[in-house]
């Protein structure tokens, strides 16, 4: 949920600047002035290029901002920067791919990429001590200490981590689900709520859909609010939910111990779909992050990534 209101430019065209948070379900882009208010925002599908491809990330990411361009009244307006923070850059590899593909969507004459946890930190921080943790369709942890000292920890993808994430959550429930018409786990009603889903009689008849080509890491994804919404009434659904809560803050507490934060008082803020869930994975998370780090915060981020990502545009213009 949004908490500032798009405002309309005045008649003298502003010089602007651009705010991208690029993810593996949406993206979304902020134009504003380059004092950092805002325009016009613009929403399109994934540019996680990993799961999407190049080209597709680079198009979500240009109809993003040409809708947020659209709603400001200033179409073909070329910004001065962007700064788009991206989900899943996390080598040399990935960083020089995804300059390539944002500089391809010409969205401003200087583009910058960053991880999409850089604009989540800075959204929730402004740069104060923190530590941020993101769980949509993957998921990552990142922080900042007083010394300025950045570290992240977890978000290595969904085939060899995003332990707690959207993914993470659906594949469990898949598993659970498959495993209990087995009898080799507890019943669940997951196995109903799948069924009516994928619109079979028996669940094993769900599998070619399953397993299609077009069945990606978002639509297992897309799984995980059926969990969340079967878990006051389903034991195994709360099961799942729980361990994604503590999967998520060790990896916030990982973040705080090699920070030397752990002793210290700060706020880490909760970033994504995924804690729609509401209690069932957040009390696990509080619980689990006092247990190591007892005077830290626990909250959830009141503004869009995407506001951090339009600040850093504007911090990085002044710098020039």
């Amino acid at each position: 949920m949004c908490n500032y209101m798009i405002t309309k430019p005045t008649l003298q065209i502003p010089r602007i600047v651009v705010g991208v948070d690029g993810g593996g379900t949406k993206t979304v882009a902020l134009v504003g002035t380059v004092t950092g208010r805002v325009l016009g925002r613009g929403e399109s599908g994934s540019s996680n290029y990993h799961n999407v491809g190049s080209m597709a990330a680079s198009m979500a990411i240009s109809r993003a901002v040409i809708e947020a361009q659209r709603q400001a009244g200033l179409v073909g307006r070329k910004a001065e920067i962007a700064v788009v923070a991206l989900a899943a850059v996390d080598s040399v590899k990935d960083r020089m791919a995804a300059e390539r593909f944002v500089r391809a969507a010409k969205i401003a004459r200087k583009s910058i990429v960053v991880h999409d946890s850089m604009a989540a930190l800075y959204a929730a921080t402004r740069g104060s001590p923190g530590i941020v943790v993101i769980s949509g369709t993957g998921c990552v942890a990142a922080g900042i200490n007083k010394a300025g000292k950045h570290c992240r920890a977890s978000g290595w993808g969904y085939i060899v981590d995003d332990e707690g994430s959207g993914y993470d959550i659906g594949r469990k429930a898949l598993q659970s689900a498959f495993r209990a018409i087995d009898g080799r786990a507890p019943k669940t009603r997951l196995v109903s709520i799948f069924k009516r889903k994928f619109r079979v009689v028996r669940l094993e008849d769900a599998l070619g859909m399953i397993y299609a080509e077009g069945f990606g890491v978002e639509d297992v994804a897309g799984l995980a609010p059926h969990v969340a919404k079967a878990a006051s009434h389903d034991h195994v659904s709360r099961r799942i939910l729980n361990h994604s809560g503590k999967a998520l803050a060790e990896a916030a507490c990982a973040v705080a111990k090699r920070l030397k934060m752990k002793n210290e008082h700060f706020t880490i803020t909760l970033v994504g779909g995924t804690y729609k869930a509401g209690r069932y994975l957040i009390d696990p998370f509080r619980k689990r992050v006092k247990q190591e780090c007892r005077y830290a915060e626990v909250k959830l981020l009141k503004i869009e990534p995407a506001r951090g990502a339009l600040s850093l545009a504007v911090s990085k213009r002044h710098r020039r």
